[in-house]
């Protein structure tokens, strides 16, 4: 029987953390360079995963998906192992950070339909576009509130 949770990010999940961001965020964003993504590392391990709110989703104590929250309300990062996307982990980390906030916010790429179609079922509102000078790609902003019976 396989085990699964969410948990509360620690320090030892580090590494796996990086690995599943690195070869989801290549596969996924295709349409940037894969270099930027490789030199964005230890910016990513620094700034989005030790300071940041982050929980994992792991699976027979693997880790296959985490999700990260920065300045308070900002997803910064949600990513799933390729093999186990589509299965509901992105739904269960999504939800286990919605139960800790009243409103979130999150940008995707323009050109990632797969994560806007993935936001607009789980209840997040399309707001502007804004241009991503690193990536040269436009990105677009959603939020989500809690609605008032979720208060």
């Amino acid at each position: 029987m396989v085990s699964y949770m969410i948990r509360k990010f620690e320090i030892k999940d580090t590494a796996a953390v990086m690995q599943v961001w690195i070869e989801t965020i290549v596969e996924a964003h295709d349409f940037v360079n894969e270099n930027y993504w490789h030199e964005a590392i230890e910016n990513m391990r620094s700034n989005y995963i030790l300071n940041s709110e982050s929980y994992v989703y792991t699976m027979d104590g693997g880790v296959v998906g985490f999700i990260s929250i920065i300045e308070e309300s900002t997803i910064g990062a949600i990513f799933v192992e390729m093999p186990f996307q589509n299965k509901g982990i992105g739904v269960q980390l999504l939800n286990c950070v919605k139960e800790k906030h009243d409103k979130l916010f999150i940008s995707v790429y323009e050109k990632n339909k797969n994560a806007q179609g993935f936001l607009t079922r789980q209840g997040f509102k399309f707001q502007y576009r804004q241009f991503d000078q690193n990536t040269q790609e436009t990105e677009l902003l959603f939020v989500w509130e809690k609605s008032e019976n979720e208060l």
